[in-house]
């Protein structure tokens, strides 16, 4: 079932996609950006793409950086509208807080080599579970959201079993995010054709 207050905004690295997702919300509204990339260690690069995103934001808005508890943060503060950038870095963000419980940095690739179908099921379970709830908590609310998204499905097939398993994630996220949404943007060269 579509959900008229929700919307997806879809395009690659560097496409304009976060720009035109904050172009859909007043500056005079109450807005809260969701900010998923919650960098543990930043280095410069890093830090100076978020505070070009942050100096993009209306001073009305306030920004919650944070990747798990969205849901709760939706029922909590009712606004006019929440933006999250971005999908795929909650995604990255739940796998690699998961994956790091059962084996260290540098085994990551050795630990998935040798998961069980099993184990891929909960780890795919958990990520699509704490999406659900977000979507559905937003749409019982009512509440404007925008998320932001990468496409992934445009390049060639990741070599490593680690991309691999990330690259359908994110796919299966995309896919589950764009059908429940009413309106689904896809931003090439900062120019967004609207798909859906």
């Amino acid at each position: 079932m579509e959900n008229d207050n929700l919307t997806l905004v879809l395009g690659g690295a560097k496409s304009g996609k976060s720009e035109f997702a904050e172009s859909l919300y007043s500056r005079d509204q109450r807005v809260c950006y969701i900010a998923t990339g919650v960098v543990k260690n930043p280095d410069g690069e890093m830090q100076l793409r978020i505070k070009r995103h942050q100096a993009r934001r209306s001073s009305k808005w306030t920004t919650a950086e944070q990747y798990r508890g969205v849901a709760d943060l939706i029922i909590k503060h009712p606004l006019d509208g929440y933006l999250l950038d971005d999908a795929i870095m909650l995604v990255t963000n739940l796998f690699y807080d998961d994956v790091l419980t059962r084996t260290s940095a540098e085994k990551i690739d050795e630990y998935l080599s040798t998961a069980t179908m099993d184990e891929f099921a909960r780890l795919r379970h958990m990520i699509l579970h704490e999406w659900g709830k977000i979507l559905q908590v937003q749409a019982a609310t009512g509440q404007s959201m925008v998320i932001v998204s990468d496409e992934v499905g445009l390049g060639v097939v990741p070599a490593t079993k680690q991309t691999r398993v990330l690259r359908d994630l994110y796919g299966e996220v995309n896919q589950l995010i764009a059908k429940q949404a009413e309106n689904v943007y896809f931003v090439v060269s900062g120019i967004p054709q609207k798909i859906k």
